[in-house]
């Protein structure tokens, strides 16, 4: 068991590597060290009847996991970005973690002890012609007047309609007659984030090109999940904490084999999907130790309900498994075997070795 010191998580990979069990962050916690001598004590318990390997554990801080290269560069905008006053514009799929973003921009900048306004650019739905009166967010005065001095961040931006679009511009402006006819903010720092669509509805003229270049001074695009599949163990393992910290259990480990599974889906719900397995399996796992199998009983593959109780041995489990993620792959790409192999993430020849190996038939296409 290793002592690893918040913030470092590229310490705490190396000390995975080097062969710790379990990692207690700094300041020492009673609970997480007992917890960690328990798991220990289990996995050792069971590793003369198992071949895993030593377990991953890691108490990562509460922000933005980024080993990868990408998230890397997402890291670095904000950094640079958060100490200004210019606007931002964070770009991403739902359940990536733009509103984390969004508030790192505001906690690391001149304005973190200011106010912090979350407000969503979709009008409610009881009213028949939106307007920007829609972007009131629960305040009682205009949401840049109640953002004054602080930060203001629209969700769903690139759905606003051109009536919100309009008067959000005029208010960025100085218009008077938007708002409460006060004219526009003078001390508000705006953050919005959008998904990708954003940028096809910039094209085909349904959202206001003037609006969107004042907003996206800087433009920060996030990755989905799926592309940054270094940071989901870190990231698997911090949830795992928080939600055994939330639901009041005692403190749970993942093991390398059940990382790896974890590693290999898709993950179209991005972090949002992750959460809500990782959930389920700290509340539905009487173990300490979460191992492959704990993870193919209870995950979702393409929308599908949890797969219930399973029958038969681990490899035969995760023949299954394979079998039907490759299946789902080729689907997706319609047969296309260079695009499968390239999500999947190996060679076209070691796919065609799989397949034929799981059993597995498709035409080719390329």
């Amino acid at each position: 068991v290793a002592v690893t010191e918040p913030g470092r998580a590229e310490l705490a990979s190396d000390a995975l590597r080097l062969g710790a069990i379990d990692l207690v962050p700094r300041p020492i916690c009673d609970g997480d060290l007992l917890a960690a001598v328990a798991n220990a004590a289990e996995f050792a318990q069971l590793a003369t009847r198992r071949s895993d390997p030593v377990a991953w554990e890691i108490a990562a801080p509460d922000e933005v996991v980024a080993l990868s290269a990408a998230m890397r560069r997402v890291v670095d905008l904000v950094q640079r970005v958060a100490p200004t006053r210019c606007g931002v514009l964070i770009i991403g799929e739902p359940g990536t973690g733009r509103g984390v973003i969004a508030r790192a921009i505001h906690d690391q900048g001149p304005r973190r002890d200011r106010v912090f306004v979350v407000v969503d650019g979709v009008a409610p739905p009881d009213r028949d012609a939106p307007s920007f009166e829609g972007l009131t967010g629960g305040h009682q005065s205009d949401p840049f007047s109640a953002a004054t001095g602080g930060t203001l961040y629209i969700r769903h931006f690139g759905e606003m309609s051109p009536a919100v679009q309009m008067a959000v511009e005029q208010a960025l402006d100085g218009h008077p007659g938007a708002l409460d006819r006060r004219g526009a903010a003078s001390d508000v720092r705006v953050v919005a984030s959008a998904e990708p669509s954003i940028l096809e509805r910039l094209d085909c003229g349904r959202f206001r090109r003037e609006l969107f270049e004042r907003i996206a001074v800087v433009r920060i695009d996030v990755p989905p999940l799926g592309q940054r599949k270094q940071d989901l163990p870190l990231l698997a393992v911090h949830l795992l904490k928080r939600v055994c910290r939330e639901h009041r259990i005692p403190a749970k480990s993942l093991s390398p084999s059940a990382l790896s599974l974890l590693a290999a889906l898709p993950w179209r719900g991005n972090s949002r999907e992750l959460c809500g397995l990782v959930e389920r399996l700290a509340v539905l796992v009487p173990r300490g130790m979460i191992w492959q199998e704990d993870v193919l009983e209870h995950v979702r593959l393409d929308g599908a309900e949890a797969r219930g109780q399973l029958r038969g041995t681990l490899r035969e489990a995760c023949e299954r498994f394979e079998r039907e993620y490759v299946t789902a792959v080729l689907q997706r790409h319609r047969g296309r075997i260079a695009a499968a192999a390239h999500e999947l993430g190996i060679e076209r020849t070691n796919l065609y070795r799989k397949m034929k190996q799981l059993g597995i038939s498709w035409p080719r296409r390329d």
